[in-house]
């Protein structure tokens, strides 16, 4: 006699991620290693108020907005470009002045408000129509590929269904290595970089206003009001081999090189910065080879706007 398994098993349709690895970026295709999109909110009691008794029997619904992150290879496409999808979310990161569409074929929306619905009712596959990166990180070293993390939030302006995301003839590529990347300044070729970090940080603001008690359900909502970038920031990390003892000549004792040009080329991507504030180098003391560890930040010049003060450029 057969037995069946206890449970879900004997009758159920287990959902894997790797069927759902891909998403669109400005309905560009990228196919990532992780995604974490939610939709978020906080939902809580409250218990400093008058409840007839210690027990909490008063709700708090706060905001409502898209929170999430996702990482992949950076990778080439068939004429060595890279991939218009990368390219889209290392812009808007350099420059957010535009907001981001992300589409999925797993991420439930709710637009609605929700003390007002049901708590199953009217989920949608709604499109990330109004999304802003808070970070992107593009880590490079000799033991793995080359790999870009991002972080975001976001909210929905509009109810629109989210594409089904699907291939297309054009998405076989290449992951980048560290053979693709090269690395100098103009005080040092950096021939014994073994591994560097390069990060592109936005601070977001999400503000949040009282909804309209009267009016057009379709003018009432519960997310953030508005997504506002309050400051850019452009950071480096970089670890290099020491060669000759303290390989003096080349050590950073801390501040700003006008027109040091540091530069990390990844086969079709480019990042120069112009003028690094660096802080001081550290070279930890141990019985292997070595290593310095110099960090910078990036300047830019206050006198021109964002779109030329462009630190990432492609070929």
């Amino acid at each position: 006699m057969a037995i069946n398994f206890p449970g879900s098993l004997s009758r159920a349709e287990i959902a894997s991620g790797l069927l759902i690895r891909s998403i669109k970026v400005n309905d560009a295709y990228l196919l990532c290693n992780d995604i974490n999109i939610n939709q978020t909110q906080e939902i809580d009691t409250v218990s400093d108020l008058v409840q007839g008794g210690p027990g909490q029997a008063i709700s708090n619904i706060g905001a409502k907005k898209i929170s999430g992150s996702l990482s992949f290879p950076l990778r080439v496409i068939g004429d060595g470009s890279i991939e218009l999808a990368a390219r889209n979310l290392i812009n808007h990161a350099q420059n957010p002045v535009n907001a981001l569409r992300i589409d999925s074929n797993h991420i439930l929306s709710f637009l609605g408000i929700t003390a007002e619905n049901h708590p199953t009712d009217d989920n949608s596959l709604l499109s990330l129509d109004s999304v802003a990166i808070k970070s992107l990180s593009i880590n490079g070293s000799s033991e793995s590929e080359i790999k870009v993390s991002v972080d975001f939030e976001g909210m929905i302006d509009a109810r629109l269904s989210s594409d089904t995301v699907v291939t297309s003839t054009d998405k076989l590529g290449r992951a980048l290595t560290w053979g693709d990347c090269t690395m100098f300044r103009s005080e040092s070729s950096m021939r014994s970089v073994s591994n560097f970090e390069l990060n592109l940080t936005n601070e977001i603001e999400t503000p949040v206003f009282l909804m309209p008690y009267m009016g057009a359900a379709t003018g009432r909502t519960d997310q953030i009001g508005l997504i506002g970038i309050k400051s850019i920031k452009w950071t480096g990390k970089v670890e290099e081999i020491i060669r000759k003892g303290a390989d003096y000549y080349t050590h950073i004792h801390g501040g700003w090189i006008v027109n040091d040009n540091l530069t990390i080329d990844i086969a079709g991507l480019r990042a120069v910065f112009r003028v690094p504030l660096f802080n001081v180098a550290e070279i930890p003391l141990s019985s292997n080879f070595i290593s310095r560890n110099t960090s910078w930040t990036g300047l830019m010049k206050p006198n021109l706007p964002m779109t030329s003060n462009q630190l990432i450029s492609f070929t």
